[in-house]
């Protein structure tokens, strides 16, 4: 179930007007609830690591032979794992991500990168002890934030839209010092843990119904199986 901006409009002029059909779109109302809708947004983004917010980046080096820095693709939040280098063409390794204030302890070769920058001014993966060749590819995965709302038509992804209405009331309910707030903040919480039990509740045969040992986390092969 996905939700547009308009049907959480809708649904927010439902609740607070009595009325099936939203203000007008642009005008002050309108904004002061598109602003609690991304506001609300924002708190589901942060509040999980949604699968739906799992991205995957696949890119090539376009530097010259040498060391080299990656542009985070935007919306970036935080990497999901190893960074994947094809680094001279042909051979595949997995990078490990480590805190640029402990590239001392490694050297030429270690197969090591760093995550630098931050949300201001964006984010780049530099690989400081192998070189690169040009065209070597890049793949990793990683938690993207949420689209902010924009206009009628935007989806949202959020699973349940009931909770961005919900906590948008929360939040312009408070902002009147309406009674109502604690009521919409509780049914909020209570929808945003739904959320996260259904993001915990696989199927029988899905491979991550259970928790990985160090090893499987690691490497490719399966201890006793392969």
């Amino acid at each position: 179930m996905s939700w547009s901006l308009q049907d959480l409009q809708n649904q927010i002029a439902n609740e607070m007007d009595q009325s099936a059909t939203a203000p007008t779109t642009g005008g002050t109302d309108w904004n002061i609830r598109l602003n609690a809708l991304n506001r609300a947004l924002f708190d589901w983004g942060e509040a999980y690591d949604w699968s739906v917010l799992k991205k995957v980046y696949n890119g090539v080096i376009s530097t010259s032979t040498g060391n080299a820095s990656i542009a985070m693709p935007a919306g970036f939040r935080k990497l999901d794992g190893f960074v994947r280098i094809a680094y001279n063409g042909i051979n595949v390794a997995d990078f490990t991500p480590v805190d640029v204030t402990r590239n001392a302890e490694y050297i030429t070769n270690d197969q090591v990168v760093n995550i630098l920058g931050n949300d201001k001014d964006a984010r780049t993966v530099y690989v400081p002890y192998v070189t690169l060749t040009s065209g070597a590819s890049v793949q990793f995965t990683y938690w993207a934030s949420p689209v902010s709302l924009s206009t009628t038509t935007s989806l949202t992804e959020c699973p349940d839209p009931t909770f961005l209405v919900q906590r948008a009331l929360y939040y312009l309910y408070k902002g009147r010092e309406d009674g109502r707030f604690p009521e919409s903040k509780e049914e909020a919480d209570r929808i945003l843990i739904r959320m996260i039990e259904n993001e915990n509740t696989l199927g029988q045969a899905h491979s991550d119904n259970r928790i990985h040992n160090w090893n499987e986390t690691r490497y490719s092969y399966r201890i006793g199986r392969d």
